[in-house]
């Protein structure tokens, strides 16, 4: 681990304390000796016994959440500064709040009004309509994230578990395995590993709002199962602490049908009104107790034990059978995906969707999706990455094999491999990615507008590729 005293990170950045740990980074509070300001930077520290593929998963998500987090530019969201690349890992450079969570207050003040409770809505409800706009999904709203800095502002924050919609809903591809969030506040979809929607995000600021006049989710239980089968039930207690505004945002946000959910329109002004009391402070006032919990209707209780299989087997589960060219089904949230093990005789094997047409070719092994446009290319490749890109690059200048390109970036990138390196530009009509390590040469290519799905698609198939070379 750094100290103050070695060297700085990236020969700017020293770093002096640390504020926060979490299941896979630190957050530093440092000093930016270049611009002679203090920030913000989370270290990617992960658990050991990780497999580098598995590394390379994690890495690529918390850029993908720098990304997301950048591309917002939204007052209510952390200013991403920086992503430098050290250690062989990513170091994410942010501005230094000095802040609370929600969650920190409610756990040492209390509950907080409802006209303070309406304030953080408005805020946080103002983030997600810009991150919807944009076509990203949350996924994880809850008081722990929502920040309320000491110069007045309120920020949505973590961006880790985003994800970018389709038609407004979560794309299938970019779903990661398994339930992402936490049980508490995720939505009922959610649990039932359903690609989610703005509603979800709607949903999981329903169970924020309650929480902050209340204290706390009013679906959490012993475990992470109770609480599941819980927020499938959708029978809660009201919230007493509730404005006649808050409480209708609050009951409806928590209808267990998105489609029939406030939208956020109604809930912007049902919030508007509601924020109008006088009381500008964070202080809360003594919360009324609640009445016990609704008993939960019969029809309720005799599903609950349906619920709870279903919650048990919910998470990914994989069915492989890992021979030339048979067929791997891969379920996640009830809705299937087949995929195709290819062993090579260039020495791997990887699994590619079923419906990708192969081809091999002078240059190596070509799939191509005829529905989405998608192409990928795996070939041997020896030799120094970052040289050997920067050589395919003028070759391909030279020859205009790439009509109307625009480079992006190309550079080393330790943190996927040892000594690995990625080129990434756009052309006419595509955005590319060839990326080498580990002797080989990936090439991933999609329609421009196809491609933050289509990276996910790419990111699984990466995972699944394994040498067979002794």
């Amino acid at each position: 681990m750094r100290v103050e005293a070695e060297e700085p990170l990236a020969g700017r950045y020293r770093l002096l304390s640390v504020i926060g740990k979490g299941g896979m980074g630190t957050v530093w509070r440092a000093y930016d000796e270049t611009l002679d300001r203090e920030v913000a930077i989370k270290e990617t520290v992960l658990p050991k016994g990780l497999t580098n593929s598995e590394r390379q998963a994690v890495y690529r998500r918390i850029l993908a959440e720098a990304r997301a987090t950048a591309a917002l530019n939204h007052p209510g969201v952390v200013t991403v500064y920086d992503v430098v690349n050290e250690d062989g890992r990513p170091w994410i450079v942010m501005e230094l709040l000095r802040a609370r969570s929600l969650r920190q207050v409610l756990d040492s003040e209390g509950p907080v009004d409802s006209a303070c409770a309406a304030r953080i809505g408005r805020a946080v409800l103002s983030v997600l309509n810009a991150a919807h706009a944009k076509g990203i999904l949350h996924r994880d709203v809850k008081p722990g994230n929502v920040m309320l800095a000491d110069d007045g502002r309120i920020l949505l924050t973590d961006f880790g578990l985003a994800v970018h919609m389709l038609g407004g809903c979560a794309d299938v591809d970019t779903m990661a395995s398994g339930i992402a969030g936490s049980p508490a506040y995720l939505s009922p979809e959610q649990v039932l590993g359903e690609p989610g929607g703005a509603a979800s995000d709607l949903w999981s600021l329903g169970v924020t709002l309650y929480a902050a006049v209340e204290g706390g989710s009013p679906f959490r239980r012993s475990h992470a199962l109770a609480t599941m089968v819980a927020v499938l039930i959708g029978e809660y207690p009201p919230p007493w602490n509730a404005g006649p505004q808050l409480r209708a945002v609050i009951d409806g946000l928590l209808r267990r049908d998105p489609a029939e959910r406030m939208p956020a329109a109604q809930v912007a002004e049902l919030l508007e009104l509601a924020a109008e009391h006088p009381d500008d402070t964070w202080r809360s006032r003594p919360a009324r107790r609640p009445l016990p919990l609704r008993r939960p209707r019969l029809t309720a209780l005799m599903g609950v034990t349906a619920i709870a299989a279903t919650v048990i087997a919910m998470g990914a589960w994989t069915a492989r059978h890992r021979t030339d060219g048979t067929l791997a089904a891969v379920a996640a949230g009830g809705q299937s995906t087949h995929l195709v093990t290819y062993r090579e005789g260039d020495g791997y094997t990887v699994d590619v969707p079923a419906g990708w047409r192969r081809s091999r070719e002078a240059d190596g092994v070509h799939w191509r999706d005829p529905a989405t446009g998608h192409h990928l290319r795996i070939a041997p490749a020896q030799g120094d990455a970052l040289a050997g890109l920067r050589r395919a690059e003028r070759q391909a200048l030279a020859s205009g094999a790439y009509p109307g390109y625009r480079r992006i970036r190309l550079e080393a990138v330790p943190e996927l491999a040892t000594g690995a390196a990625e080129w990434e530009f756009l052309t006419a009509r595509l955005h590319v990615l060839r990326s080498r390590m580990a002797g080989y040469e990936f090439t991933f290519a999609a329609p421009a507008h196809r491609w933050t799905p289509g990276q996910r698609v790419y990111d699984a198939i990466l995972r699944s590729f394994r040498t067979t070379r002794r």
